[in-house]
């Protein structure tokens, strides 16, 4: 079709202008954190060590969420011009534009 190209690069357009890099990202960074983190287990017998193995896995769920941020970060310092929230747009623009 003629007009195939045409939608395909207004879809591209669109969606880099329209997507919202910022709450992909945290919810990538969800989902890897929930990966990373090993669950609470089934060991616990009483209310204490079921509270503490909570907090424990909060913090170091904070703590892996921090890496990652700061990962980020430093990528964005080390090579400026392809900035994450950039390589989220693109990403977004050219699934749009093959779904055309």
């Amino acid at each position: 079709m003629a007009l195939a190209p045409l939608l395909s690069s207004f879809a591209f357009g669109f969606t880099f202008y329209k997507v919202n890099p910022t709450q992909i990202v945290d919810r990538l960074i969800k989902f890897a954190v929930d990966a990373i983190v090993p669950g609470r287990g089934m060991g616990e017998q009483n209310w204490f060590m079921q509270n503490w193995r909570a907090v424990e896995q909060s913090a170091e769920k904070s703590s892996r969420e921090f890496d990652i941020r700061a990962d980020l970060r430093r990528w964005d310092e080390q090579f400026p011009e392809l900035h994450h929230e950039l390589i989220v747009r693109i990403f977004a623009g050219f699934l749009a534009s093959s779904v055309v």
